[in-house]
């Protein structure tokens, strides 16, 4: 089943999302007719992407494999009835342990896992984000935690900083480079080359660091 959605664009895109549903935008121009000879011709592709995708999420996705990426490191998820608990996550070594009344209710695993997520997000990442802030010599107005697709950070003119929270499954020096390169956009709002100078004198590396989340980032899974 194909979802159409007409944007303001020049192009078509296929996305296929995490529940395997195929997305196609395309121009708000362009006729149907038009858009169904395009399906037709990338039918193969199409197939295969979805093949790909599902394989994908068989191999990533922690409520299919049973543990999750945090911080680098594959945790085994376990799950313990605590009928006195009204749910939390508890981290021991290589394990995330779901203390419940229902363990077996996915929808609160799901959303205790993220709130876990989320609450080492805010700690981690606003140190990290101090850390640089004091470094650099700026400030920031507040700092967001979301749940995005690709986009790991931004910085917005008013000095607000979002976070993606699929930022926790990396190893917390990949999770440095995200954390300077937006706080060095407090300091140069562009991607000039001044902006890259400095973030090479602070972080000689951070080539591999960037690259890391281009060979990885599609394996955070949350």
């Amino acid at each position: 089943m194909y979802q159409i959605i007409r944007q303001k664009r020049k192009t078509v895109s296929i996305h296929i999302d995490d529940n395997m549903n195929i997305i196609i935008k395309v121009p708000q121009y362009l006729k149907t007719s038009e858009v169904n000879r395009f399906i037709r011709e990338h039918h193969s592709w199409i197939k295969k992407r979805v093949e790909q995708a599902s394989q994908h999420k068989v191999e990533n996705d922690w409520r299919l494999t049973g543990r999750v990426l945090y911080l680098g490191e594959y945790r085994v998820i376990c799950r313990v009835t605590d009928p006195c608990n009204e749910g939390e996550i508890v981290l021991e070594t290589d394990q995330l342990i779901i203390k419940a009344k229902d363990v077996e209710d996915q929808a609160e695993a799901e959303r205790l896992i993220e709130q876990f997520f989320k609450r080492q997000a805010q700690i981690i990442l606003t140190k990290l984000t101090d850390y640089y802030v004091g470094l650099l010599g700026v400030s920031y107005n507040k700092i967001t935690i979301r749940k995005q697709k690709t986009r790991w950070g931004s910085c917005s003119s008013k000095g607000n900083i979002s976070y993606n929270v699929k930022l926790l499954c990396a190893p917390d020096k990949m999770i440095a480079y995200v954390v300077l390169h937006e706080v060095m956009h407090l300091k140069h709002f562009n991607h000039g080359q001044v902006f890259w100078q400095e973030i090479r004198q602070i972080m000689p590396d951070y080539k591999e660091r960037m690259n890391y989340f281009k060979q990885f980032g599609q394996d955070f899974m949350l």
